[in-house]
């Protein structure tokens, strides 16, 4: 797993890298593509 990368925008929660690409909650579930985030900090 890799480390945190910014908040849900959904939960605030932190956010994880998925395998299949794109960051994941682990909070809500909500995904989003990597493209979505540029820019977010941990």
């Amino acid at each position: 797993m890799k480390y945190p990368y910014g908040n849900c925008q959904h939960c605030g929660e932190r956010l994880y890298a998925h395998v299949d690409g794109g960051y994941q909650c682990h909070n809500c579930h909500q995904r989003y593509p990597e493209d979505e985030l540029d820019g977010a900090t941990a």
